[in-house]
């Protein structure tokens, strides 16, 4: 609304009516006066009185604003408004304000050519920052420092200005539930009445994860309060999401996968290394090479056109000549794109000169008798000790946890029973990380196994066991996970499995258990071999025998490249993981018997990395601070030390740099408010200090006034000069 502070001028808005008076007047005291000589002037006067009569008129409107604008200046108008009373976005601050700022500064931010996107990130922040007033409280909250100990809020607002001007880009995924979660949480920290929850980004779309239904329902049931809830209140805070509107980018490239072909790397054999590319962006990039690297040097590289949207695999052969630990990056030389940083990925490789497997046996034997001896030729045809798996071969009732002390598999075969301390060496072995596969026989106690080796999907084994059951005629596996880490050698599609009679199997029932992968099916669907993740290992189950009484699947050409292949699976995970996202820990875990002392870290940079002691999966290990930089890590022990390798890699999400969709973030808050701003410069006008913001008109009117009286003049002159030159025209007419 409008209020006129100095009411007492209001007459002199009677002044405006003066130009009407001297002009009314002034037609008045004009007289006709006849005079001969006039009459070519008299005849360029009609001809002209139209022009004459518009631009008396604009003069004489012009004048009467400028009069009045003067009035109303003095007067003193005053325009004033409440919060949301003009129909914008505005929200009502009508006392001290908690406002906890979650900061986006993902691998997204450093986005740009010019100007890294985290600069416009830090502006609308700063701008929101502004807006507070002594006694309010804000906390910030950056996403890469979410796992770091919770601070309280500052009421130094310098200081919260300081610290976004000193946020960088970091290497870490985007996380919007998280940074919710996050800023939720941190609101039990604060005192003011008032509550805004602020979330600051890019203007991207990755991060909202909006298809995680079960984190959103949470968050929005948290930030909704009850159905008397107050917006503003703690039950129900203010959102606000600060992101800039922001077009698709014109072209990136990004290395957005790294894979070998195996799961068990041996020395001295040809690997296949799988880089992925990817571009995104509405400009095809062009005269780029992409080059293989190992271990900091370069061993093969290749050019690289692609198209718009093109995603395309490169693929790199390779002999590691040594066992040991190793990086492979794969690196985008020459894309000028927006995103450097993920023209670059790092991936992590144990290079294995042996594998150690424990066999088994119900049944025990040498050569190919045991129940396991088909097993052991497959894994060691020679058996010289020589091959890629060495094989040791125990009965029953010798193992428990020494057996195990060093192996990276463990096979059963056929055995009749397990006491409590194999058992217990069974667990602890897969949740240490173990692999474990089994193979049912006659000897197998159905419902033994059932009760302790299963337990209702709490056990070691992957699925239930039911009474065996006879085929006749046989029935032969089918491939049932296309693509498997163990079924990798096989290429001929299902010929391999054709000629493999099943004659007998236990049944396996996984109808409770919906956590595991079938790997390998009979003709009718009932699966035959399967397997499931428990703790940090892997436990393979397969139906039939594995010494051949039940099938002849051993004695078949596809048995070998199984076997090898499920050792490769089972026992190629190298724990702990050395391949990390950024924000994870590395860790490495001291051998049994050895100390932790002379072990050094170094980051990509070359830097020093500090470990501290902790525990890592329950074992006593060194760790460090969470890492945020991509590329390799090392990790060296002993003297002469020897290089344990790490590689962080960036998610491959963040490469699209996708604009925010609306309609992704509709749906992840569903009805909660959300107000949303684009620019710096409208943070301000979003919100209303104390309900009402005014402010006054008079210094607008003033130079309103003074514009209308320059036009006045600029017009006034011109009719004049118009005028002495038609008045000089028709004289030199007459003279004529």
């Amino acid at each position: 609304m409008i209020e006129l502070l100095n009411l007492a001028l209001a007459g002199g808005i009677a002044a405006a009516a003066a130009p009407v008076i001297i002009h009314i007047a002034h037609r008045r005291r004009l007289k006709p006066i006849e005079w001969g000589a006039m009459r070519f002037l008299q005849t360029m006067l009609q001809r002209r009185r139209r022009s004459l009569s518009i631009e008396n008129l604009l003069l004489l409107i012009i004048r009467i604003l400028a009069l009045v604008c003067l009035a109303l200046a003095l007067m003193r108008p005053n325009f004033s408004y409440t919060a949301g009373s003009l129909g914008g976005d505005v929200i009502s601050r009508g006392a001290k304000t908690a406002a906890v700022l979650l900061i986006d500064d993902s691998v997204s931010s450093g986005e740009g050519r010019t100007m890294p996107a985290i600069d416009g990130v830090k502006k609308l922040a700063l701008a929101y920052l502004d807006t507070l007033k002594t006694g309010d409280e804000v906390s910030i909250i950056p996403l890469s420092r979410l796992r770091a100990p919770p601070a309280d809020p500052l009421y130094d607002l310098d200081a919260a200005r300081q610290q976004v001007k000193e946020l960088r880009p970091t290497a870490l995924s985007s996380d919007m539930p998280a940074l919710m979660e996050a800023g939720i949480t941190q609101l039990a920290r604060h005192l003011n009445p008032e509550v805004e929850l602020v979330l600051v980004t890019d203007g991207r779309g990755d991060g909202w994860k909006s298809d995680d239904r079960v984190r959103w329902e949470d968050l929005r049931r948290r930030l909704s309060g009850g159905k008397d809830a107050v917006d503003g209140s703690r039950a129900r805070p203010h959102l606000v999401l600060l992101a800039p509107e922001v077009d698709a980018i014109d072209g990136n490239l990004a290395v957005t996968a790294m894979a070998v072909d195996r799961a068990l790397i041996p020395a001295n054999r040809t690997v296949e290394v799988r880089i992925s590319v990817a571009h995104t962006g509405t400009r095809a990039i062009s005269g780029t090479l992409v080059r293989l690297l190992v271990n900091g040097r370069t061993v093969a590289e290749r050019s690289l056109e692609l198209k718009v949207g093109e995603r395309r695999d490169l693929t790199f052969s390779h002999v590691f000549g040594d066992p040991g630990s190793y990086v492979l990056e794969g690196v985008v030389e020459g894309a000028r794109d927006p995103l450097a940083a993920d023209d670059h990925r790092a991936l992590a490789v144990q290079v294995e000169s042996t594998v150690p497997v424990l066999l088994v046996e119900g049944v025990s034997g040498t050569g190919l008798d045991g129940s396991l001896g088909l097993v052991a030729a497959a894994l060691d045809p020679l058996g010289d000790g020589k091959d890629l798996f060495s094989i040791t071969r125990i009965p029953v009732g010798l193992l428990d946890d020494r057996a195990l002390v060093g192996k990276r598999v463990a096979i059963l075969g056929d055995v009749p029973a397990l006491d409590a301390a194999g058992v217990a060496a069974i667990e602890h072995f897969v949740v240490a990380g173990g692999g474990v596969l089994m193979g049912v026989g006659p000897q197998t106690p159905v419902e033994l196994a059932n009760r302790f080796w299963t337990r209702g999907g709490d056990g070691f084994l992957p699925a239930l066991l039911r009474p065996a059951v006879d085929r006749s005629p046989a029935v032969h596996p089918v491939v049932s996970q296309i693509g498997h880490q163990a079924l990798s050698a096989f290429t001929a599609g299902g010929d391999a499995w054709a000629e493999v009679n099943i004659r007998r199997h236990l049944p396996l029932d996984v109808g409770p258990i919906t956590d595991l992968t079938r790997i390998l099916t009979l003709d009718g669907g009932e699966p035959l071999l399967v397997e499931r993740m428990r703790g940090l290992g892997r436990v393979a189950l397969m139906g039939t025998s594995l010494d051949g009484s039940w099938s002849d699947l051993p004695l078949k050409p596809a048995f070998v490249p199984l076997i090898r292949g499920l050792m490769a699976s089972l026992g190629g995970v190298v724990l702990p993981p050395r391949n990390l996202a950024p924000g994870q820990r590395l860790a490495w875990v001291p051998p049994e018997g050895s100390g932790d002392a002379n072990v050094t870290a170094e980051g990509p940079d070359g830097l020093a990395v500090p470990l501290d002691s902790g525990a890592w999966e329950g074992r006593r290990a060194l760790l460090s601070a969470p890492l945020v930089q991509p590329g390799t890590y090392q990790v060296r022990v002993g003297t002469p030390p020897s290089v344990i390798r790490y590689a962080v890699a960036l998610g491959a999400e963040e490469s699209a740099l996708l604009p925010l969709n609306p309609l992704e973030v509709r749906n992840a808050l569903g009805d909660l408010t959300l107000h949303r701003v684009e620019r710096p410069a409208r943070v301000a006008p979003l919100f209303a200090q104390g309900g009402t913001t005014s402010f006054e008109l008079a210094r607008w009117l003033v130079i309103a006034c003074l514009t209308l009286l320059f036009i006045e003049t600029i017009l006034t002159r011109r009719m004049i000069a118009g005028e002495r030159a038609a008045a000089t025209d028709s004289v030199m007419k007459v003279a004529a």
